[in-house]
């Protein structure tokens, strides 16, 4: 029997690896675009294999460490709870920016050429007993477009009703390590059966990382381990609480009836500085900075403003006032639902772009949005900067993110907006070849730089005009708070708010796959 199972496996290992074999080389840049759209010539996109899988988040509300204005372009997500904790994993967002900043720098300093960086973060956090608490953050960076990122892996497990981060050994007995360790070696085989032959010798190392979960507690064998062969992905594995048994120091108590009331409001995690950006611009590395005919289209239409009259939000559109599309990112978020109460109100569309791997986890978000009337598109699967990817993994962030919200709304857009607004000759061409069209913005509202709803009113209504696709994020509480004065104030100045759909339907004449778009 134990000769059938290793053949088994053995067979198992040849089929994986023979599937690996036939992967597709990475696709190279085009040289057709123009020239304003061009990276820095003989750098390859970047591949990566394997597409993550949804967001899982029982607990915390999403908070950002973000800069949207390069070269360094950063998306770091973590939970915030309300308990004590918080701080702790705060501090490690903060501390992991200040360290990959610091080196970025270090290196733009001495090689100024070709350098855009990348840090991309993302969590997932499970609650178990309505009291312990598994955040498993995990992510990369890379300093240069061509440059292989390197793997983040962070784990943080906490004791809400003791507002504890419990370590390693307060999850399990390490007094009975080897059984815990011969329940480790047959579960990865089960889960990973290519790692049959290769685990080599396993000891209380690889127990470092470990996740509370749903089914068990989940052990992150990270990439590059010693005792692995290199070519291995980091792997995860389930040790089943049952299996356990006396090994397991937590959950001996019955569960708790309800979580344990937060110590402290949830607030907005304040924002670190952004990296100084010297003199670099976006047109040096080839991001799509051409506002041409492409992205106006025909601007058939232009209000007068010298008669000033409430607009009615009642779905009608008026081509002869003056419109405009609110644009919200990065959600479904902590705020989205309040939003769409405020555009509910006031009878406002808008246009949700959304990132997929946090559709499932606010489905129900998404799907009031869609039957509100408002339009909800894809914002790539998981915020990375789709202009650094092969033609293969384009196509995976836009139809993964594109079939789940069409999945939870019944909707699709005929476009999708790329993170950072960064555009490669690849994505036109992989977006002209699926049918979708690239809608960045004429105007950024910074909220996600000033997190202040004064510096957000101010910006918007200095700068709006008719015609006008305005970036603002439903991931801050000051947005928010600053669009709960803006809505009335610009429907006083009778702007209509429209999706981005209506826009260039009654503005510009529709869309052309491929093509990038700005408003006016």
């Amino acid at each position: 029997m134990r000769k059938f199972t290793q053949l088994i496996g053995i067979l198992i290992l040849g089929l994986v690896m023979l599937s690996i074999s036939t992967l597709s080389l990475p696709h190279l840049m085009q040289d057709e675009a123009p020239p304003t759209e061009e990276y820095p010539e003989d750098l390859e996109p970047t591949e990566v294999l394997d597409q993550p899988d949804h967001a899982i988040i029982e607990y915390g509300i999403s908070q950002f460490i973000k800069d949207n204005d390069g070269p360094l372009y950063t998306y770091i997500r973590f939970p915030q709870g309300g308990h004590t904790t918080d701080d702790v994993i705060y501090e490690w967002a903060q501390s992991m920016n200040n360290q990959i900043t610091t080196e970025f720098r270090r290196i733009q300093d001495s090689d100024p050429n070709d350098i855009i960086g990348e840090i991309n973060i993302q969590f997932d956090s499970f609650m178990v007993d309505n009291r312990y608490v598994g955040v498993f953050q995990h992510g990369e960076y890379s300093y240069y477009l061509a440059m292989p990122p390197e793997e983040i892996i962070q784990t943080f497990n906490i004791d809400l009703e003791t507002r504890t981060i419990l370590e390693a050994t307060d999850i399990l007995d390490f007094s009975q390590s080897d059984a815990i360790l011969e329940l480790l070696n047959d579960r990865t085989i089960i889960e990973h059966p290519e790692t049959y032959g290769h685990l080599g010798f396993i000891d209380e190392s690889w127990l470092s990382q470990l996740v509370i979960g749903n089914e068990g507690i989940i052990v992150i064998l990270e990439q590059h381990n010693q005792f692995l062969p290199e070519t291995f992905p980091t792997l995860t594995v389930t040790l089943p609480y049952a299996e356990l048994e006396s090994t397991l120091l937590i959950r001996r108590q019955p569960p708790l009836s309800a979580p344990p009331t937060p110590d402290r409001a949830l607030t907005t995690v304040p924002d670190l500085p952004p990296p100084d950006d010297g003199d670099l611009s976006e047109d040096d590395y080839g991001y799509d900075t051409d506002y041409g005919d492409d992205a106006y289209g025909d601007d058939t239409g232009s209000a007068d403003d010298d008669e000033s009259s409430e607009t009615p939000q009642n779905g009608e559109i008026d081509p002869s006032l003056p419109m405009i599309a609110l644009t919200f990112d990065d959600g479904p978020g902590a705020y989205t639902e309040q939003l769409l109460d405020l555009f509910e109100q006031y009878g406002v569309r808008v246009t949700f772009f959304t990132v997929g791997n946090l559709a499932d986890a606010n489905a129900e978000s998404l799907s009031r949005a869609s039957r509100l009337g408002n339009e909800v598109a894809g914002k790539s699967w998981d915020h990375r900067n789709l202009a650094k990817l092969t033609a293969t993994d384009v196509e995976a962030q836009i139809m993964d993110t594109s079939n789940t919200i069409e999945a939870i709304t019944g909707q699709t857009a005929p476009f999708f907006r790329p993170p950072y607004g960064a555009v490669s000759p690849t994505m036109r061409d992989v977006a002209e070849d699926l049918g979708f069209s690239i809608v960045n913005w004429t105007l950024d509202s910074r909220d996600w730089d000033t997190r202040d709803a004064n510096a957000i009113f101010e910006m918007v209504m200095t700068n709006i005009l008719d015609g006008v696709i305005v970036l603002n994020h439903e991931t801050h509480g000051s947005t928010l708070e600053a669009y709960r004065n803006l809505i009335p104030a610009l429907i006083e100045r009778d702007f209509q708010f429209v999706t981005v759909s209506e826009l260039f339907y009654h503005r510009f004449g529709g869309f052309e796959p491929g093509q990038v778009y700005y408003g006016r």
